[in-house]
């Protein structure tokens, strides 16, 4: 069996206001075209298919569409669970419905225990789960972490099902020691939300979402898909895509998406980019620009979405200098003489007219202030 992992869509979700609607259909037409083209038995999708809780009329068609295209048209199964962005309702509203086209669907902890057998592979699907969920659900309340509330659930299916098969679990979950993102909404603080791998060995193949990275771990049968999109600019680097676990010849393949935006975080100085005398990128990329000497420049933003259309962040570059403790005696110097002696010691320059004209206006206000 061939199974082609995702998760973490985020439909609807926006990148410094920039709505992705465009860039998630175009990473999921490429998604169609590979099962189009390639053997795949069952699509996984581990959670947060939506952004929000209250998804839009956007995103809802998007995620109808592309779930027909695949299941419908392409005729493959889909196993589906709910994440920390998904509202359950709008997953599991026609989930009896969907069985019949063998989209399968599960939000409720309480059906996270029932077997889902596809050819000869068992999958169970436990959705996102609340630590409070789970302490109301087993009425126990010495749950009071995300580690003692999966190892309750995973070892009640544990005692369930049949080793001597092929069982998978889809999950959305934190793994220890795997690698976070910052677009990826933190539930709890410090790390309450981790959860051991050690609870997973019963497992043929544990496969995941919520982390953002695809390699966010590294492990045989442990495996997050990572998202189809970069949702944060510290994820301009990360490579994205999804993948394709062969349960038979027991082999896993990442298989990249292609953006249709690159998503790229600059920092250098702004009046070399405005002059163009460096590289910075192609010109429709998502931007954020953290940028040096704009201390004279007027309307910087303006000025780069000239050149940079989708420039969705810009900010200044904070430089951090080596301070020694060199003293002036101030006593035998002018204001402006000090102020000179400040640019010249934190900026290694002369102050600009822009400053000069900035500082003389400061000080005949404090000096009238004063009076």
């Amino acid at each position: 069996m061939r199974i082609l992992h995702t998760a973490d869509w985020h439909i609807g979700k926006r990148l410094a206001g920039q709505s992705l609607l465009d860039d998630q259909a175009f990473a999921l037409d490429q998604i169609v075209s590979y099962i189009k083209n390639n053997s795949v038995d069952v699509v996984v999708i581990a959670g947060d298919i939506y952004d929000r809780v209250n998804p839009s009329q956007g995103a809802m068609n998007l995620v109808n569409t592309y779930l027909k295209r695949i299941n419908l048209d392409l005729k493959v199964p889909i196993v589906m669970i709910s994440g920390n962005h998904d509202g359950k309702v709008f997953l599991d509203g026609n989930s009896e419905w969907f069985k019949a086209t063998q989209l399968y669907v599960n939000t409720d902890l309480s059906k996270c225990y029932e077997k889902l057998t596809i050819g000869i592979t068992n999958f169970y699907l436990l959705p996102y789960i609340e630590v409070t969920e789970a302490r109301v659900f087993y009425k126990d309340k010495s749950i009071t972490t995300f580690e003692a509330a999966y190892e309750r659930i995973l070892e009640d299916i544990k005692n369930e099902m049949n080793h001597d098969e092929t069982n998978v679990l889809v999950g959305h979950l934190f793994v220890k020691h795997a690698k976070e993102s910052e677009s990826e909404e933190k539930m709890s603080v410090g790390l309450v939300e981790e959860v051991s791998q050690s609870l997973f060995t019963d497992f043929d193949y544990t496969l995941l979402g919520h982390l953002h990275h695809p390699f966010a771990i590294t492990h045989d049968t442990i495996h997050y898909s990572g998202s189809p999109l970069k949702y944060s600019f510290d994820e301009a680097k990360q490579p994205k895509g999804f993948k394709v676990i062969d349960i038979s010849a027991n082999t896993h393949e990442f298989i990249p998406l292609e953006g249709k935006h690159e998503v790229i975080e600059y920092h250098g100085s702004y009046k070399s980019v405005v002059e163009d005398k460096v590289d910075v990128g192609p010109s429709d990329a998502y931007y954020k620009f953290v940028l040096t000497d704009m201390e004279s420049a007027t309307e910087p933003m303006a000025t780069l979405k000239k050149l940079y259309p989708n420039t969705l962040v810009l900010s200044r570059q904070i430089d951090v200098a080596d301070y020694d403790m060199n003293t002036i005696d101030v006593s035998e110097q002018s204001d402006a003489e000090i102020f000179e002696s400040f640019i010249k010691k934190f900026k290694d320059r002369k102050p600009t007219e822009f400053e000069h004209e900035t500082f003389n206006q400061t000080m005949k206000e404090v000096i009238h202030e004063t009076n």
